[in-house]
């Protein structure tokens, strides 16, 4: 028997020092590219960048179909780290029931030679059930957050 996954890494260089790649999480004008490509933007993202503060922001998928996502800051450490669990109350994920069981995303913003390494950690709590986790993984969540961070891209800095 295999154990369940319960989380993956995404890592991506960006040509631009930590603070850009921070801004680009935290700006709502930067927030641009986490909406779906060729949707319609029905109302601008919303940040409240303090613990405990949310950021959401509604995510169309296809016409006629859309919904509140975002997430819920638990740390916040300019430009290096930002932590927050995944989701909006009243969207998807919901987070009406609280954040115990709600999946936790860490950035890591390094800093490299000609910019920044970024680090995209998703977990799924410990004490939340395998069922609960491959529930997750089979609704496609590592796909999905790939397919979301490759459209973070920079320009190179002249």
């Amino acid at each position: 028997m295999t154990a369940q996954k319960r989380g993956f890494t995404l890592t991506r260089i960006y040509p631009v020092p930590p603070q850009d790649v921070f801004a680009a999480w935290t700006e709502p004008d930067q927030l641009a590219w986490f909406f779906n490509p060729g949707m319609p933007v029905e109302q601008p993202p919303e940040v409240d960048l303090r613990v405990g503060g949310a950021w959401r922001q509604l995510m169309v998928e296809q016409p006629g179909k859309s919904y509140m996502t975002g997430g819920i800051y638990r740390e916040i450490d300019p430009p290096r780290k930002l932590v927050f669990n995944f989701g909006a109350v009243g969207g998807w994920p919901d987070l009406a029931h609280g954040l115990d069981d709600a999946l936790l995303v860490t950035l890591l913003f390094n800093p490299v030679p000609g910019g920044t390494e970024m680090v995209c950690r998703l977990e799924v709590p410990a004490h939340v059930s395998d069922d609960k986790a491959r529930e997750w993984f089979a609704l496609g969540i590592e796909a999905g957050w790939t397919q979301t961070v490759d459209r973070l891209v920079f320009s190179p800095v002249a």
